[in-house]
């Protein structure tokens, strides 16, 4: 139906790019670490701590508090570190393991839900017409810092599962990035 890579360990390092998944995890996961240890840290050294309340404060909840604020920031930056590694393994299966199809790229546009430096990064649209059942499928591309408009009107290849063309890779050429 479609065809196939060939001997993909041959071909070039594919590159998902920077989600903001990414950066998300790595700051959720950086603070929820941060402050798990330090309760963990309090907590151990409890005892050992000379502590003075005014006021009717209790030493023994500020090991909770911290782990109150850092539990859930850890869990959600786990959360989205999972998500991302599962993506990059769906890529790389696709690549390796999928078929590509040669699609038309028809148009290129800004992706205005994501804002980096006060700039908006582009994705090329590409269009690729199944010659079985003549069905279209449409497919974008990663977030792309620069503007790929000379693309327009070429075509580029585009990775695919063999059975399922949700999951697919836009291998954007070489010669467009900077």
């Amino acid at each position: 139906m479609y065809e196939m890579t060939g001997d993909t360990r041959s071909m070039k390092k594919i590159d998902p790019g920077l989600s903001a998944g990414d950066i998300i995890a790595f700051i959720f996961v950086l603070l929820g670490g941060v402050f798990a240890a330090v309760s963990i840290a309090i907590a151990l050294n409890l005892d050992k701590m000379d502590v003075r309340t005014s006021g009717g404060a209790e030493p023994e909840m500020l090991p909770m508090i911290f782990a109150l604020i850092g539990v859930p920031f850890l869990a959600i930056g786990i959360c989205f570190a999972a998500h991302s590694l599962w993506r990059r393994k769906v890529i790389r299966h696709v690549v390796e393991e999928g078929c590509s199809v040669m699609a038309n790229v028809v148009a290129v546009s800004p992706n205005f839900t994501v804002t980096v430096n006060g700039r908006h990064p582009y994705v090329m649209e590409c269009h690729y017409i199944d010659p079985l059942t003549g069905s279209l499928h449409v497919f974008y591309s990663r977030n792309l810092f620069y503007c790929p408009s000379e693309f327009i009107g070429r075509q580029v290849k585009v990775y695919v599962g063999r059975d399922d063309l949700k999951h697919y890779y836009v291998d954007v050429p070489d010669t467009a990035v900077f």
